[in-house]
């Protein structure tokens, strides 16, 4: 038993080494944010940042989650398909502890001004935005760039592909952040958009539970045009601008990539791929409507704060169980065929309601 578990790990030693590279990147960096031994100073030595969803670090220990199951779920292609060469292997392994290194300069070699040099440079505010979401924004960047390389230098296309729903997930989350940092509160116009039906639902949802309910738009703020959303009911008042990250629109760009890379590892039919996106982006929308709605019931009731904490923390949980359960379901229903089955559970029906009527229609003319 040891020595088929000893010629096992000798097999799999390189993918257990990039695992383990993946892995203390982010452990170093949580424990860095837990003992608030970072060199930028305000919010990230002020919180622990890896309790934030949105614009924090908490979708790095999901990342990983989803990275561990694609490496069990094709543990034996991958240890089949590992790089044969050394150069290869030095190369995927140096990449996969850049964002170590990264994090490394940042903290302790004054990498961290260069960064906001750049931030300067490219015109990023000041305050928060310069000091935590912009260095937040490029360390995501970093991550998924360099985490992406590692994968396609010791795999090549195949390795992108086994990978490809936990590096989509990373990479749409340091796009949508970096957006959000670049052009902040709504300014991005294309993403915008998709504001005003979500809080046109959500403000319907308010009415139909009988909440006193204005929705205003559009409310100018700096260069943004955004809905504002105000809710009364027994004599308290809550009113929030929703910007597109407010409203999920991020959450709904993850899903078409999401779902597009699992479709496109599937081998289910066209028209069901259809049925099923088409089902799962309105249940993603909805997921945001219903998003906004308890971010404005918490600050309702507890005030602005609460609200704010139930944003930037519990918030995007919504998506990520919905889109979750929504995976699990498609697969469910492929994997023990409950179309099929329903299908013929129907036919079956039909069939005996079709000759017990015949019958029954028989008994009648012979009386």
């Amino acid at each position: 038993m040891l020595r088929a578990f000893s010629s096992k790990l000798r097999k799999s030693w390189f993918q257990v080494a990039l695992i383990i590279c993946f892995t203390f990147s982010i452990i170093f960096l949580l424990f860095l944010d837990f003992f608030n031994l970072e060199s930028f100073s305000n919010v990230f030595n002020q919180n622990f940042v890896f309790m934030w969803t949105w614009k924090g670090r908490m979708f790095y220990l999901l990342f990983l989650w989803i990275l561990f199951i694609e490496f069990v779920i094709d543990w034996n292609i991958i240890s089949e398909n590992k790089p044969k060469t050394t150069p290869r292997i030095l190369a995927s392994l140096v990449c996969a502890l850049v964002p170590t290194f990264y994090i490394l300069a940042i903290n302790f070699l004054g990498l961290n001004q260069v960064i906001l040099n750049i931030g300067q440079y490219f015109g990023i505010g000041t305050g928060d935005f310069l000091y935590f979401h912009w260095p937040l924004s490029c360390e995501y960047l970093i991550f998924a760039i360099f985490f992406t390389g590692a994968i396609a230098l010791a795999y090549k296309k195949e390795g992108l592909k086994t990978f490809a729903i936990s590096l989509a997930f990373l990479g749409g989350i340091s796009i949508a952040y970096m957006l959000d940092t670049i052009y902040p509160f709504g300014i991005f116009k294309p993403l915008q958009e998709f504001t005003l039906p979500t809080a046109a639902t959500t403000a319907a949802l308010f009415d139909f539970l009988g909440y006193t309910t204005n929705l205003n738009y559009p409310i100018h703020y700096g260069g943004s045009l955004l809905p504002y959303l105000t809710v009364s009911l027994g004599g308290k008042s809550a009113g929030v601008a929703i910007a597109w990250a407010c409203a999920g629109v991020h959450s709904l760009l993850l899903y078409v990539l999401i779902i597009a890379v699992f479709f496109k590892k599937s081998s289910i039919s066209a028209f069901r791929k259809l049925s099923y996106f088409v089902i799962g982006l309105f249940g993603t929308f909805f997921v945001n409507v219903l998003r906004v709605f308890s971010i404005v019931v918490i600050m309702l009731n507890y005030g602005y704060d609460a609200g704010m904490t139930f944003h930037n923390t519990y918030g995007e949980i919504y998506f990520f169980t919905w889109i979750f359960l929504f995976i699990l379901l498609i697969v469910c229903i492929q994997r023990f065929m409950l179309v099929e089955r329903t299908r013929q559970t129907f036919q079956r029906l039909g069939s005996f309601l079709g000759t017990a009527k015949n019958k029954l229609l028989s008994r009648l003319k012979k009386q």
